[in-house]
């Protein structure tokens, strides 16, 4: 369980929690992939600077695509199942509907590539392990991260992959970037 809690300031300029509660988990627009695939969307912008005094909640519960609004900002949690269930559902689904899964959650997925959820994002990602352990996958090269390790993700090919027999949970702030490659 995630708990997100959204400060504010009130008309007296003093401030306050706005709200105290257990994030949701938000369904990928797409088939079930793995029941314990889970993405905690926690805040999203679109602007930047931000205008913080806005009341209302960015999120409510939907589906925000993995690359972040233009001039924008994405802070989710995902939690990742070990990598042996969750690649069953992938080994077998026609070109067709991986390219349709790419659109759908927004991101480029490289399908020649060494590992079948390799992608791309027009983003600057900045990746925590919070818990578990997973490995950082590149076109050239792999590391395996633990809690506390952190990657600055530059819009790079990459995927992650859970190779342990434990859930592995991930911070992530995504800002907008421009395209170079």
């Amino acid at each position: 369980m995630v708990r997100r809690i959204v400060t504010h300031t009130n008309e007296a300029g003093k401030s306050f929690i706005a709200q105290d509660a257990s994030a949701r988990n938000t369904e990928v627009p797409l088939p079930q992939i793995h029941q314990d695939l889970k993405f905690y969307n926690l805040w999203t912008t679109d602007e930047m600077p931000v205008d913080y005094t806005k009341q209302s909640d960015p999120i409510d519960g939907v589906y925000v695509s993995t690359t972040p609004p233009q001039n924008g900002s994405l802070f989710r949690f995902v939690n990742y199942p070990p990598e042996q269930e969750l690649l069953k559902e992938f080994a077998h689904m026609p070109a067709a509907e991986l390219e349709a899964l790419s659109q759908k959650i927004g991101v480029e997925l490289d399908l020649n590539a060494r590992h079948p959820l390799m992608h791309k994002t027009q983003s600057i990602d900045f990746a925590i392990v919070i818990s578990g352990e997973i490995y950082l996958i590149l076109d050239e090269e792999e590391t395996l991260l633990k809690p506390g390790d952190t990657v600055i993700q530059r819009g790079t090919n990459h995927a992650w992959s859970n190779r342990s027999d434990t859930d592995c949970l991930m911070a992530y702030v995504l800002l907008d970037a421009k395209r170079h490659i």
